[in-house]
């Protein structure tokens, strides 16, 4: 059953009253239980206190893609945070820790120490634009 909410203008006294559709009339005039007067009654809106449950309805849909939208943020600044905003150092040319100028020295060197020069061989083709 509906609330109707009255306001009493003399004593500033707020009721309600709960009637059925079917006996609401908008010339009615309650008395108020603080004064007892009729005179001076004014109907007031109150919002209806619906809550829908579900999930299927727009608002939990939208307090979830709000939520998401957050975690969102919160993970791409730990992941530009992880990643040092594209500064990650540079791989520079060196064997056992001695640097050469190129990657080409650095496989000399590397055979020269008798180490493995295969995975300088991939980085000087790439320095002499052979991919």
């Amino acid at each position: 059953m509906p609330t109707y909410g009255y306001l009493c203008k003399t004593c500033d006294c707020r009721f309600e009253i709960v009637m059925k559709m079917s006996e609401y009339d908008s010339s009615y005039k309650p008395g108020c239980p603080d004064c007892s007067s009729s005179d001076h009654i004014v109907r007031v809106f109150t919002p209806p206190m619906i809550n829908f449950s579900g999930d299927g309805w727009a608002t939990k849909n939208g307090r979830i893609a709000s939520q998401m939208r957050e975690k969102n943020k919160k993970l791409a600044a730990k992941e530009r945070e992880m990643k040092g905003d594209g500064m990650l150092p540079k791989l520079a040319p060196n064997v056992g820790g001695e640097r050469t100028d190129t990657w080409a020295d650095a496989a000399k060197l590397a055979k020269s120490k008798g180490k493995d020069t295969s995975g300088y061989e991939k980085y000087a083709r790439k320095e002499r634009g052979n991919p």
